[in-house]
């Protein structure tokens, strides 16, 4: 094969022919799939990513009451002083 023929796609068939159309569509349907299952693997799962949020969220919040509680317990030492 020539490098005139792989410029110029010979080495494939490209007529517009039922079998070219299905061997080209079974074809993009293998790399789409394949696209996809790649995809997947590496994309964290949702559930993880919501636990992760609402963890966060109570992490805030009970942080920030413990900094309301040493805040008054540091105004009352202070105030009896």
């Amino acid at each position: 094969m020539t490098q005139g023929e792989r410029q110029n796609y010979q080495w494939r068939p490209n007529d517009n022919s039922s079998t070219t159309r299905l061997r080209y569509d079974l074809e993009a349907e293998h790399w789409y799939k394949s696209f996809k299952s790649a995809e997947l693997k590496h994309k964290p799962s949702s559930i993880r990513n919501d636990f992760g949020v609402i963890g966060i969220i109570f992490n805030l919040i009970f942080s920030l009451v413990t900094l309301m509680v040493l805040g008054l317990i540091q105004l009352v030492k202070r105030l009896r002083a």
